[in-house]
Parts: C-alpha cells; structure tokens; sequence
C-alpha cells in the first residue's frame, strides 16, 4: 500500500510529514485527496448500510458537497489507515446483503457551479452511488500517484504499476501491449 512503502522508505515519522506535505504540481497533499476521496466512499457505504429495504419512504439524500473539509483526516496518516480500514469492513459486509440493495432509489445532491447556493439533486441508486464513489476515488488516487512520485520522495518501483489508473486503461494497455 502507499501507506507501507511511504513508510518503509522513509520511516514512520517522515511518512507522515510527506502524507500532510502539499505537492505544487496538483496543489494538495496526499492526506487531502485521501480524506476527499473516503468522503464519498464513506458516504455511499454508509447510506447502503443504514437503507432499510423494506422501507417504503422518501428516496434517502447523499449530499456529496455539503462535507467538512481539512482536519484530522488530512494531516494524521494512522487515523486515515483506520477510517479506510473501517469503510472497507462496511463494504465488505454489504456484499453479503440483499443483492436488491444495489437497486434502491436515493437521491444524489451536489452543486453544479460555484456561483449556486442550491444543490442540485439527482435521482440514482445505491449500487450507481457505489460505483461513483469507487471510480472518484481511482481519479483521486491518480493525482495521490503524481504527489507521491514528485514531493514524497517515492519511485515507480514503490508502487503497485496501476496504483491510479482506471481498469479499463489498464485493460486497454494489456490488450495494445
């Protein structure tokens, strides 16, 4: 994982400096798309978790926008391990659930420009949801990638060759070797 080779590189207290060091050529750290990218994904996991499917109410709201930004979870390498570990155990038991969860309306709510004080709702499903936050995050771990290879002293050889790069490229370099 980058945790380990960050670790494993530079030891545990440089680690953490270089998680919370803002890189200049993306212009945020490692520990800031970290926390961003479990923001959705904690978000979605969640919101499946907590569906009662038997409910007939309202469409549950994800409001992707409406998050606390900075803190802990940009700065402290441990307490993002922890928070990623948790999700993933989320996940994990969710993909024992009613396969119908996937199919359960909610309603996705963001805002389109910067200019709005409105957002902007958007009628979708748990299992869309998912998938978002899921493809968000490798967009997400793209950008982790350039900050670990340009400002946290890492080389390819560090990192797994897809860290950061979307299945399907990764299929389609397979397929054009």
């Amino acid at each position: 994982s980058l945790f380990n080779s960050l670790i494993s590189k530079h030891g545990i207290e440089q680690a953490r400096h270089f998680y919370k060091l803002k890189c200049p050529i993306i212009g945020a750290s490692v520990g800031q798309h970290i926390r961003h990218s479990m923001d959705h994904l904690e978000l979605a996991s969640i919101l499946a978790a907590s569906t009662d499917l038997s409910a007939t109410t309202d469409a549950p709201e994800l409001h992707y926008d409406l998050r606390v930004r900075g803190g802990t979870l940009e700065h402290d390498m441990d307490e993002a391990r922890k928070r990623i570990e948790n999700t993933c155990v989320v996940l994990e038991e969710l993909s024992s659930q009613d396969a119908d969860l996937v199919f359960r309306p909610v309603k996705a709510s963001f805002f389109l420009t910067a200019d709005e004080t409105d957002e902007f709702g958007l009628a979708s499903t748990i299992g869309r949801e998912l998938g978002f936050a899921a493809h968000h995050a490798l967009h997400h771990m793209a950008m982790i990638r350039i900050a670990a290879l340009n400002s946290c002293g890492l080389s390819e050889e560090d990192l797994s060759a897809d860290f950061g790069r979307a299945p399907s490229t990764i299929q389609h370099d397979r397929a054009n070797g």
